[in-house]
């Protein structure tokens, strides 16, 4: 059954493909909201109590994103005659067409993200791995993790 999926949290395409599809979904694009970690750290001073603080500064950010991918149609939402082949299929095409690394430009992919008011925010990421961290036995759905690498820390 292909998954369902609302996406009144917002929209991801990342290098392209839409990462919300009858084949697979994001289920916490919202993470994509948050602010960039931060670098830097206070002096310590010796014999005084206390740091000298020190200003913070964005940086690179990670994020993992929770997906659901199914087995029993493809992307475009056509059957597939085996669920297990449909998988593979499925992984595969974001294997090759997400995650592999790219020899554009610096390595990174441009990432839109479209907000719950439709406008859209894009940043160059870095998909640096898929997980598949729970697999139903029929093979009927799998569960993973996209980790995706954002250089500015944030999507602004």
């Amino acid at each position: 059954m292909p998954v369902a999926y609302n996406t009144a949290a917002g929209n991801l395409t990342i290098g392209g493909v839409a990462m919300f599809c009858p084949a697979w979904k994001v289920d916490n694009v919202f993470e994509l909201w948050l602010p960039a970690e931060q670098r830097g750290a206070d002096d310590v001073r010796p014999n005084v109590a206390g740091t000298l603080a020190s200003k913070r500064y964005a940086t690179v950010t990670r994020k993992s994103l929770r997906m659901q991918i199914v087995g029993d149609v493809d992307r475009t939402g056509a059957s597939t005659p085996n669920d297990y082949e449909g998988l593979y299929t499925n992984v595969a095409y974001l294997r090759d067409n997400v995650v592999a690394p790219t020899a554009a430009t610096n390595g990174t992919r441009s990432a839109v993200l479209t907000l719950p008011d439709a406008a859209t925010l894009t940043e160059p990421v870095h998909v640096v791995g898929l997980e598949v961290t729970d697999l139903r036995p029929d093979a009927g759905w799998a569960l993973a993790i996209l980790t995706i690498s954002i250089p500015s820390g944030q999507f602004a």
